[in-house]
């Protein structure tokens, strides 16, 4: 799958969301309502590519959220609920319920 640079920068900001230090995940649906149909498709590619690739785990947890995972499974689990909640109408994903305390 060949995948546009533009798409990747705009999954890195979607999310920075997330980052504790900013509490922004309420905004994310903000952040995508500008997107064309097909910018909105590619976001969505790109993230699901990552997804089955296992690109995502908990150092780029750790990179986004500014906290630590409890565990790789966790952190992929934030991950495919972050997707769930910016691409099929999800429930707002909770930093806290993922990070190792």
């Amino acid at each position: 799958m060949n995948i546009a640079p533009e798409a990747q920068g705009k999954l890195k900001d979607l999310l920075y969301h997330f980052n504790v230090n900013v509490a922004m995940s309420h905004k994310v649906a903000k952040y995508l309502a500008p997107f064309s149909a097909s910018d909105k498709e590619a976001l969505r590619q790109e993230f699901e590519l990552r997804l089955k690739e296992n690109l995502l785990g908990a150092a780029e947890f750790r990179r986004f959220t500014a906290c630590s995972a409890r565990n790789e499974e966790t952190a992929r689990q934030f991950f495919k609920d972050v997707h769930a909640y910016a691409f099929e109408d999800g429930e707002e994903t909770d930093v806290a319920d993922y990070w190792n305390r």
